[in-house]
């Protein structure tokens, strides 16, 4: 048999890019993005951030987000995504998972308002709120300025690296 920490691996503390996730909102609602900065600095301060993060990359239990039917009669925030990038959104069934969904549950509660769900392309998410079908974007979005042009970007509330990963006897990078 194999020498089992043959199969061990690194990381390699070397950050080789870094990325702003945060919200795209529909630039005609500037006082949704000032209730959202407001929001992602509450949950941030209050813990809930960190709780929420320990349900995807700790030993938390993920909580399913349902969506409800769009009717433009309701007072409801509707959010644009696409719901293929574990752990920030992805579907079981038909319930919505995920850092992001989890935070646009708890702002359609915290601003009153029920919540619908628009599961889409990636590449119309911006586009979406950027033509006022969908008030804001929530969609593992990094922060760039092609999309400044179409959404206003909320305050950022995670940072993502990309590392490398190596086998454990790899001294290249020592």
């Amino acid at each position: 048999t194999k020498d089992p920490a043959a199969k061990a691996v690194k990381v390699i503390d070397i950050e080789l890019t870094q990325e702003e996730y945060a919200f795209g909102v529909d630039k005609t609602q500037p006082e949704l993005l000032s209730q959202v900065n407001a929001f992602i600095a509450k949950i941030k301060g209050d813990g809930t951030f960190d709780e929420i993060c320990n349900k995807y990359f700790g030993d938390g239990t993920p909580t399913a987000v349902k969506s409800a039917a769009l009717n433009p009669s309701k007072d409801q925030l509707v959010v644009a995504t696409n719901a293929a990038f574990e752990p920030f959104e992805y579907t079981v069934g038909e319930d919505f998972y995920g850092v992001d969904m989890e935070i646009a549950a708890l702002l359609a509660e915290k601003l009153g308002k029920e919540l619908v769900v628009n599961h889409m392309d990636f590449d119309a998410v911006c586009l979406s709120v950027g033509q006022q079908k969908c008030d804001i974007a929530m969609a593992g979005l990094t922060v760039n300025e092609s999309r400044k042009e179409v959404v206003n970007f909320s305050k950022s509330y995670y940072n993502a690296y990309q590392k490398l990963i190596v086998k454990a006897d790899d001294t290249t990078f020592d």
